[in-house]
């Protein structure tokens, strides 16, 4: 998976979301062989009450690694289950034709149960009017664009910088270094941020920065 998908990716699960990433569309067509037509880079969805995901009883508390509330940056629709169809880039923004497509938006968004088959046409084309649409089962579903560069997505699409998905995800790791520290973290992108942190660096605006330990301390795991 592309580096950055795999950031995006880590970042939404600490939202709340639930991820299909690199999402195939095949393309069959009468008297010929089926074929991969696209993929998506993200799909994801996060239902109506997915803050916290915790389950607290006397002297024990179970949860997943979701943050208590969404990023703001993330613009969640509040009260509704939103479903994000994402595209990221690593460098300058920009949008692959295919997520442009009515067939290719229309299948994606039937197949990963945000729509019926039936209502997709009328909903894709909401999509690519306004960016944003309200389905019949009661989902927004918004187009989203992850980039490191440019200076805003196309018209109706909401935007997300890729290096304030970078810093949020440096600060969730920070700023529950107890739980983390002593946890291997499955998310690769999570884990090399979580690497560089025991190794001492920080981020400093747009700068690492090294800090070496204290003499005579090691650091743990």
């Amino acid at each position: 998976m592309d580096v950055a998908t795999d950031l995006v990716q880590a970042y939404l699960r600490l939202n709340g979301y639930l991820t299909a990433a690199e999402y195939p569309l095949i393309e069959t067509r009468q008297g010929e062989a089926p074929r991969v037509l696209t993929d998506i880079d993200l799909l994801a969805v996060r239902f109506a009450r997915s803050d916290g995901g915790r389950d607290e009883r006397p002297g024990r508390r179970v949860g997943g690694p979701v943050v208590d509330a969404a990023d703001p940056a993330l613009a969640c629709p509040p009260g509704a289950t939103d479903m994000l169809v994402a595209e990221v880039k690593q460098g300058k923004a920009f949008v692959n034709p295919a997520t442009r497509d009515p067939l290719v938006l229309g299948a994606a968004l039937a197949r990963f149960g945000c729509c019926l088959p039936e209502e997709s046409p009328e909903l894709v084309r909401a999509l690519l009017r306004r960016g944003r649409a309200q389905s019949d089962l009661g989902h927004t579903v918004r187009m989203v664009l992850f980039a490191s560069r440019g200076e805003r997505a196309p018209h109706g699409w909401h935007w997300v910088h890729l290096d304030h998905v970078i810093r949020f995800a440096d600060a969730h790791l920070r700023g529950r270094r107890e739980t983390y520290g002593s946890v291997d973290e499955r998310e690769p992108a999570l884990a090399w941020l979580a690497l560089l942190e025991k190794c001492g660096f920080t981020l400093q605006h747009r700068e690492m920065v090294w800090t070496p330990p204290a003499p005579g301390l090691e650091r743990g795991g």
